[in-house]
């Protein structure tokens, strides 16, 4: 009686199954990152194409967006407040429809 062992591992290189994770990370195999020349913090672009979700690294030093340090974000915040005026005009407002 011969026994058949299924094993989720495939042998070929270029395809892998792997385990969606929270926020729907997966882990891209190390020998791919490495052929494809990846590191920690790279950008890729993720597309969907049918029922394919294709990975393509970028192969340009250029991002398509800006990425900002935590330094300029707490910028960003400090001034990102109201007028005391507009600030207390607001308030008054949202009081006025919570009591309806």
């Amino acid at each position: 009686m011969s026994q058949t062992v299924v094993s989720n591992k495939t042998t070929d290189s270029k395809q892998e199954w792997l385990k969606v994770l929270g926020k729907g990370m997966v882990t891209i195999p190390k020998q791919w990152r490495e052929e494809l020349g990846l590191k920690e913090g790279d950008i890729v672009r993720a597309k969907k194409e049918g029922s394919r979700l294709v990975l393509e690294p970028n192969k340009s030093n250029l991002t398509p967006y800006r990425i900002y340090s935590s330094a300029e974000i707490d910028a960003f915040l400090k001034e990102d407040k109201l007028p005391k005026s507009l600030a207390r005009k607001v308030q008054k407002n949202l009081r006025v429809r919570t009591s309806k």
